[in-house]
């Protein structure tokens, strides 16, 4: 048995871990091969991951942000903390997409401030970047 001094150390402790791995964020469930960009949806019971970075794979030139302040974000969800912003006078480099919370999302970077992270796609120019991150992506969870 465990001493009840032990007990209110580690209880917290595997709260927080459980808790961790536990939060769960909706996101839109289609395939990027099936994803229809033109209209993102509402999200469904798939989840979506925090922390998510890729490698560039789209190639297209750059891109002013809109005219209002964008939200970079750790993940595709508006749950995922906040990793930068865009500013209507910065450039920003599309790397990929992915489904993610309410539609789908575009990884990008901003070239000013070199800072990198997650924009919705109905939030961006062009609707965001045109070459998905995976071929088949793999249903998410979140890990913040």
């Amino acid at each position: 048995m465990m001493s009840w001094t032990s007990a209110r150390v580690v209880g917290p402790v595997i709260a927080a871990t459980t808790a961790t791995l536990a939060i769960a964020v909706p996101a839109s469930a289609a395939s990027a091969a099936q994803l229809d960009k033109s209209h993102p949806g509402v999200g469904s019971s798939s989840m979506v991951s925090c922390g998510l970075s890729y490698p560039d794979r789209d190639h297209g030139p750059w891109v002013n942000f809109p005219a209002n302040t964008v939200t970079m974000r750790s993940g595709p969800s508006n749950s995922c903390i906040q990793t930068g912003q865009g500013l209507h006078d910065q450039r920003a480099q599309y790397l990929c997409y992915t489904p993610g919370d309410g539609g789908t999302w575009t990884f990008l970077r901003n070239t000013a401030t070199g800072d990198q992270g997650w924009v919705r796609d109905d939030m961006l120019a062009g609707y965001g970047s045109n070459a998905p991150c995976e071929e088949h992506p793999p249903p998410a969870s979140v890990r913040r």
